[in-house]
């Protein structure tokens, strides 16, 4: 299982309401960066409630205890919606069958005489454990842990497991994540009919790229390295919205990690009539706009755009060989 992480409720209680609400924000970054590669958090025992809502921070104080009081926080407005965009998309927690390999596989951590359902979970679908920060033993980035494996030879042996719990842990495996996330947009139709979950601050417009996606045939290094581009578009598509920037340029693109050249075009082009007109563009709302910007990748393909100032958002608008020149 590829698009899940595992909820280690072990890593609970905090000491504290005040250090439950700092390490309900880091939690919920985990979560945000988890959702962004495509991860959604896969809830094991079958006795942890079924919504995050439920779950206890720290004697008497629950998640739900935390948004009835954010709520009336104006800067914590981002993280309540956040907060219940997850409730709402479902399925947030799924219960993992595990049962069925459990008579015969058993991980747990070193010193301890049995396993935990949270670490063979991990193992078992070779993913994440998504951990808060309330106990300084399970804030570490990795795990080492023992295996027992009824039908091996030898039986037990030692191995890592992964964990997310804070910005730090996120910047270590911040390239397993990227490889997550391309993993599950692993071709065109992949980047097309998942646009939603993967490129939410991006209009892919439908009858071009749409076209495209669904129907292509060119080299599969030429896909990868729209998809790259689109992936750095929604990053800062993103940040755009919410205000770390206040206009588009290039270079925040370049910033971002985009490694193709973006560029608008020549003079040329603009000043030709024939070719400036090959470079409109219908927007769904009903505007025809000019989309000069590009985004050069190989084989002579290019991935057009229009950066709109007006709702903040990257139009994506042609995927294909270069455009008259």
């Amino acid at each position: 299982m590829n698009n899940g992480i595992v909820l280690n409720h072990h890593s609970l209680p905090f000491a504290n309401k005040e250090d439950a609400d700092e390490g309900l924000m880091a939690f919920f970054t985990v979560l945000k960066v988890c959702r962004t590669a495509g991860l959604k958090v896969l809830l094991v025992d079958e006795d942890q409630d079924k919504s995050l809502m439920g779950l206890e921070l720290t004697n008497g104080y629950f998640v739900r205890s935390w948004l009835a009081s954010a709520r009336k926080v104006a800067e914590l407005a981002d993280w309540c919606r956040f907060l219940k965009s997850l409730e709402t998309k479902q399925p947030l927690f799924e219960i993992v069958d595990i049962e069925s390999v459990s008579d015969v596989l058993e991980v747990g951590l070193p010193g301890e005489e049995s396993g935990k359902s949270v670490l063979l979970a991990a193992f078992y679908f070779e993913t994440f454990l998504a951990s808060f920060t309330a106990l300084a033993s399970w804030a570490n980035s990795h795990f080492n842990v023992w295996v027992f494996e009824l039908d091996a030879t030898p039986d037990q042996r030692d191995e890592t497991l992964l964990n997310l719990s804070d910005s730090a842990s996120l910047d270590v495996h911040a390239d397993e994540l990227k490889q997550r996330r391309n993993a599950l947009l692993s071709s065109a139709k992949d980047i097309w009919f998942k646009r939603e979950d993967f490129f939410p601050h991006l209009t892919l417009l439908s009858n071009q790229i749409g076209t495209s996606l669904q129907c292509w045939s060119a080299r599969q290094d030429v896909l990868f390295k729209a998809r790259d581009a689109l992936n750095v578009m929604e990053s800062f598509s993103g940040r755009w919205l919410s205000g770390e920037y206040v206009d588009y340029h290039h270079e925040y693109l370049r910033g971002l990690g985009l490694a193709a050249e973006v560029s608008g075009e020549s003079e040329s082009v603009n000043n030709d009539p024939k070719k400036k007109n090959e470079r409109m563009f219908w927007l769904d709302d009903g505007r025809k706009v000019y989309c000069e910007n590009h985004v050069k990748l190989t084989d002579g393909y290019r991935l057009h755009f229009y950066a709109d100032a007006l709702n903040k958002r990257i139009y994506v608008v042609y995927l294909g060989p270069h455009l008259t020149l």
